[in-house]
Parts: C-alpha cells; structure tokens; sequence
C-alpha cells in the first residue's frame, strides 16, 4: 500500500523503518521502501471499506521488518467525577490532541491502564470516500480510490477516531487528533499493488501480460558510424534495468536484465531511455519506444572525447605551427584509434586538437622547455589546455659559499637548481668559484641547493625573472662530525671480470720506511688493515686507516689496483675507488670516487688511483692519479 496526500505526495516513515519509531509524513520525493506498506489484514480482496488493516514497514530489499508496525500513540483520559464522593476513572484511549502516528514496534505493558500486545493499537479501518462522502459499508476499494483511515478508541463517548495530516511540525507528520470542532480527516489516495521481495513494487495489476520486446543497442562513432567496441548500455530509471556491452565487431549490444532469479532479454513495452559509455567517448543518450512484442533496435551515435588548446607565448600571443604531443604521464606515446602516436600542429591561432582521447592521465607537450608541460585526468567529457612558452629565458648564477669563514667560496660544491619542476646539476669552479645555469625558464619561483664534503647541505628559495641574469648565494655550515674523522676508508667495488682485482695501499710506517697492505699482508701496521680478500667475487675490498693514540699517522698515502687475474683489462671491469672519511657515530662520507673506465692511455696491470695527504687530525689532501704502471702484486707504489 502506498498513502497520498491531496497535492501528490506520500506518507514516508521519516526516521526510516529501520529506526523502529520514524513519524509518518508526506515527501514530494520518487516512491520506494520507506513510502511503501505491506498489509497484513484484510483477509478479504479486494478491500472494502471498513475493513480493517494492519501496515507493516518494509526494509530496503522490501521484505516486512518484523514487529515494524504503523501505530497510533496511547493515551490517557481522565473522566471527570459526578460527585465528590464518586472514584476517579481513568481510561485508555487511542489518538486525541498530539498523538501522533508513528512507525514502530508495539508498546510493552506497564503504561497506565494499559496492557501490552493490544491489536487495537495498530488496526486500522479504511472508509472509502466518494463527493466527500463516505461509500457503503463493504463497497471494494481499488487503487487510486478516496480513503480515510479511523481507529478505535476505549473512550465509549468517543469510540472512534480519524487520521488528520498536520503541516505545523518540522518535519511534518501526521497526527492522530480529532478533537471535536478541530478539521475534518484528511482524505488520501490509496495505491495498492504487488511488492516482491528484492524486485520491489511490481507493474500494474492491470499490465497486460508479455508486452514486451527484445531491444538491441547499435552503438557507433557519429562522424564515421564505425561501430565501437566494449561500450556499456543502460536503460536508464523508470525502466527495469536492462543493460549490455557491445561485441568487438558490430557495436551491437543485447539487452538484458535479471528478474525475478532470472535472466530477461524482453524489455516492457513503452518509452525507454538508453545510456551508452565506452573509453575514448562522450557519455550519449537515445530515445526510443518498445513495441509489445518482437525486437527493435536503438542506434546510440557516440561523439569522440576531446582534447582542445591553444599554444602561447608568454605575452599571450598564438604560436602557429608548433608540434603538441599527447602522451602518458611518463612520456611514453599514446596511440589513436587509427593506431598512431597523438600528435599535431597548431593553426594559425595556435589552436590544436585530439579526438577520441582515452579516459586516464595524459600529458600534453610542446617542443619547448619541459616547464611548458600539462599533466590532465580525461573523463568522458575531455577537457581545454593552454600550453603556456615562455619565449625568453634567464641565467642563473650560484655562489656557495663558507658561512663559518667570512663567506669564503667553496669550490667544488656540488649545485642543484629546480624550476618548474625539472631540475639541473652542476659544481661550482672557476675564479671566483660559480656555478651558471643557462637559458634557465620558466621565470617563478626556484629552488637552489648545494652541498660539498665536510659541509651541511643547504637548500634556498630564488626567483627567476623572465630574462637577464640572477645570482643567489648558498650559506654552507661545516659538518663537524666529518670535519673531525675518526678513520679513513678506501673501498674497491668491482664488475665479474677480471675475477681478481686486489686492493693496495702504501703509507707512512710511523718510524722509518714505508707499509704495503695487500691481501698477504692485511694488516702491516696496527692503524692499518685489509678486510677482506675477495678473490671470485665482486667486492668490496675495504683497506682502513685509523687513528694512533688519539692521532693519525701523517704523512702521504698511495692507493693502487692490481689485476691478479689479468683475464682482460681493467676497461670493462667496471671496477671503481671510493675514499671515505668515517666520523664518530660510524657514518661514511664520500671524500672521493674514480672509476676504471674512466683511465687514460695503453692498460697495464696496475691501476694508480690516487695519492692522499693526512695530518694529526686528519686533514686530508687528495691527489688523483688514474694512470697505468707496469708491474706485479708485489710491486709498492
């Protein structure tokens, strides 16, 4: 049963049934579980009127939630005494001022003059109502008839009581008041029909049986009419909802839904509506009537999804004939539906165009600087991008500089620059030592960071105009903790071939002569030592060098390779020599690296890496050699 009010609308249990104490009242909104009632009386059908009936709520796969019921609120009536000598009566009744209707589980005993489980709180008794009259006893009520709705009450002056809709509440509810002299019962519309479960509020009873019809969607592209493939069609509500795909040939796509445990491909005769997705296409809607029986089909044309924009230079100008690409997020190509790269020039007004884009991130691109670049999420609908060019370009200059020694520059430091998202490397060199970045765009906001060895890393905030040239000075503190090493470290990491290259390493004694540590010797002195020899491995080979009562040994160090297994040379080895500076809290830093392929002239058997100088406290000079020598695993450089 569904319950209108005069302007359309209907009774809705407004906390919801599932809440077990929701008020009845009218919403201007679609029908569906909460406006819906299930009957558990009358036994008779169809009904007549003054009937009486029990409404049950329904839950949201339209199943009766038990003991949910719509109810009248109780009451109490005190009786006034004839004399003073009579008792005082107190009754029970049903309604009377602000009782409202509710949605809910019967009341329990213990209210005054009351006893749980009383039918007379949830039984109803529906009068038909024809000219404002009420119809015979017994005359049918259909659906779409006039009704009101009474209930009894235990008041024998006032045995019966009828519904009255109330607008004065927020929400509004109906209230079970019928005072004397108050207005007239409401009168609503009364709907009755078929409810099953999960499938819901069943067609007309008067729906004629199997008007219906197969409906086959025939989806294609409007500018060619090429079919596409993998596009999804709905039928959109008030129909069932039907719904298929398209095959990868035709475009074509079978209806079909599931109904009642089973799969239907015959769609209710009358208007139906069809919405048709597919990747690559604007959402498209078609329009059509189902015949009562036989098939019909519906063309869905389908427009591209669009990619539009235009190119400009920084001053807002067009820029005709410039090459923009559509490509993923990581540049890689994105092919169209012809199975070639998406790419164009732009007219004369700088305008260009993609069509049938699928729907994901993209990246569009220019020939120009990265920063001209626009990352965009396509949905069904594309999008407009403006690739802005900056036509001019700065350079940037960057001074790095010792904040602990008068702003002394730092040569060698290594120099970050970020702008716009894309960065760019370089070291600083030169008299004064600088670092300079050419044709640096786009002009904005830049980020400037640098750092060298026995220094904290530091990173800046610039601007970069839209020409000329900028320098930003980089403030670097010393690092302590390198600046005052506990050990030095040469490390020797390697490719498989040749399979044995030995680490060598020649210093001061401490007294008189020289040591040689090598893989027979690990540990010549005792601030001195070879970790490991690896022989059929790649490394790596560690030769340490600490410290003595509190000092390093001074003097000058020699570090050395030795192909032992002299398989090949040391130019495919992919061998390499770090010089690492070990602090207190045991943490490297990297004072140097040379790679082997990195040697000039003939190959020999030796690799002369480099020379360093120590002091007491570990000062270090360091002299790259990266040469070649003659001689054997014994011989000391």
């Amino acid at each position: 049963m569904r319950i209108r009010t005069a302007d359309g609308r209907c009774l809705q249990a407004v906390d919801g049934p599932a809440a077990y104490d929701g008020y009845l009242g009218p919403t201007a909104g679609a029908p569906g579980t909460w406006e819906t009632f299930l009957m558990d009386r009358p036994t008779t059908w169809p009904v007549r009127s003054g009937d009486a009936m029990v409404l049950r709520a329904v839950d949201d796969t339209w199943r009766p939630l038990p003991g949910v019921l719509v109810r009248v609120d109780h009451g109490v009536l005190v009786l006034p005494r004839k004399s003073k000598k009579d008792p005082q009566l107190v009754t029970y009744q049903f309604g009377g001022r602000d009782r409202p209707l509710l949605v809910s589980s019967p009341l329990q005993a213990g209210f005054p003059a009351y006893q749980g489980g009383d039918p007379g709180e949830w039984t109803f008794t529906i009068t038909g109502m024809a000219g404002g009259s009420p119809v015979p006893f017994g005359t049918p009520v259909k659906s779409g008839d006039q009704v009101r709705f009474s209930f009894a009450t235990r008041n024998q002056a006032r045995p019966e009581r009828f519904w009255r809709l109330r607008d004065d509440a927020n929400p509004r509810r109906v209230e079970g008041d019928a005072e004397p002299g108050g207005p007239a019962a409401t009168t609503f519309t009364i709907e009755f029909n078929e409810v099953r479960p999960d499938v819901g509020w069943r067609p007309p009873l008067d729906t004629g049986c199997r008007r219906c019809a197969r409906v086959t969607a025939v989806v294609s592209r409007r500018a060619t009419g090429t079919p596409i493939a993998g596009a999804h069609v709905t039928a959109l509500p008030p129909s069932v909802p039907f719904a298929g795909d398209t095959a990868p040939t035709d475009g074509r796509a079978e209806l079909t839904a599931s109904v009642d445990g089973a799969v239907r491909d015959c769609v209710p005769a009358g208007r139906i509506e069809l919405q048709a997705t597919a990747d690559r296409f604007q959402v498209a809607r078609a329009t059509d009537t189902v015949p009562d029986q036989g098939a019909v089909e519906v063309r869905i044309p389908m427009d591209c999804t669009m990619v539009t924009g235009r190119v400009l230079d920084s001053a807002g100008n067009p820029m005709p004939g410039e090459w923009v690409y559509l490509t993923d997020a990581q540049d890689q190509p994105i092919l169209d539906l012809d199975e070639q790269p998406y790419q164009t020039r732009t007219d004369v007004e700088g305008r260009f165009s993609f069509a049938c884009v699928p729907h994901r991130q993209v990246k569009l691109s220019t020939d120009h600087d990265p920063s001209t670049d626009r990352i965009v999420t396509i949905g069904p609908r594309g999008d407009h991008v403006e690739l802005v060019v900056q036509r001019t370009a700065a350079t940037v200059v960057v001074r790095v500089v010792d904040a602990d020694d008068n702003d002394q520059p730092l040569d060698g430091a290594n120099v970050r620059l970020t702008v716009g998202g894309a960065a760019r490397t370089a070291i600083t060199g030169g008299s004064p030592p600088e670092a300079t970045f050419l044709l640096v765009r786009p002009a904005g906001a830049a980020t400037v960071r640098a750092s060298t060895t026995g220094y904290l890393p530091s990173s800046v905030p610039a601007t970069v105009p839209a020409s000329g040239t900028v320098t930003i000075t980089v403030r670097l503190r010393r690092d302590k903790s390198v600046q005052a090493p506990v050990a030095f470290m040469l490390q020797l990491d390697r490719g498989a071939l040749p399979r044995d290259l030995d680490l060598h390493c020649s210093g001061p004694s401490g007294g008189e002569g020289r040591f040689h540590c090598l893989f027979h010797d690990a540990r010549p002195v005792p601030f001195v030592r070879l970790d490991v020899d690896e022989g059929q491995a790649t490394g790596p080979e560690r030769i340490t060098v600490t410290p003595v009562a509190g000092a390093f040994v001074p003097g000058e160090y020699h570090c050395w390779i030795d192909n032992f297994s002299g398989e090949q040379t040391f130019a495919r080895s992919g061998a390499s020599v770090a010089l690492l500076s070990v602090d207190a809290a045991g943490l490297p830093t990297r004072r140097g690296r040379w790679l082997a392929a990195d040697l000039p002239g003939d190959p020999g058997r030796l690799w002369y890496v480099l020379r360093f100088t120590l002091d007491e406290r570990g000062g270090l000079t360091v002299d790259p050699v990266m040469a070649y020598r003659s001689g054997s695993w014994d011989t000391v450089l």
